[in-house]
């Protein structure tokens, strides 16, 4: 399994190129269509994957079949990953592109859970303030959890904003618990 910062490298350097290349859009698109490939077509991966296929057939294909097709960030990525034996990574590092190109192009992604549905007004009021907050778009999603029994947590960009009334009764009796007690006798 490839680690994180790998594929973020790889990531960034191919979000770097594409930048330069005026490219961003038709790299993205093309990079998530490969790796949703990768992903569900078992014949793909097992291709790319086999020791007993040569690197050479495997970019014969590559050059015959898929470059017309590509950009040339997109083919340039899959020939890389093909000369240092990477290409069946190429699913995390299409999911840290995505993150990285959403962030490039201003795009924030929300995750919200409530005990029951926010109205349409309270998900539009939410989205306004956190858009003017971060100075980005908001996509927000949205998640019923009853566990939450009121409030809501906000999850977004690595932090969470916990303000449900399950985590404030849980603070309340830890301070209960902490409290001591001053008897008479």
């Amino acid at each position: 399994m490839i680690s994180v910062s790998l594929a973020r490298r790889y990531a960034r350097a191919l979000l770097d190129l594409a930048d330069k290349r005026g490219e961003l859009e038709a790299t993205h698109e093309q990079l998530q269509a490969i790796a949703a490939l990768f992903r569900r077509d078992l014949r793909v991966r097992r291709f790319f994957e086999t020791p007993n296929i040569s690197r050479a057939e495997k970019a014969r294909f590559l050059d015959r079949d898929w470059r017309p097709r590509l950009c040339r960030p997109v083919y340039a990525l899959l020939n890389v990953l093909l000369r240092r034996r990477r290409l069946d990574h190429i699913v995390a590092i299409g999911e840290e592109f995505h993150k990285l190109a959403e962030k490039a192009q201003g795009i924030t992604r929300v995750h919200v859970r409530t005990a029951v549905a926010l109205a349409r007004e309270q998900a539009d009021a939410l989205t306004g303030m956190l858009a003017r907050r971060t100075g980005t778009t908001i996509l927000l999603t949205r998640e019923i959890d009853p566990s939450v029994l009121g409030g809501m947590v906000v999850s977004l960009d690595h932090q969470v904003i916990d303000g449900t009334l399950a985590t404030e009764l849980w603070r309340i009796r830890r301070r209960l618990l902490q409290a001591r007690v001053h008897g008479r006798g």
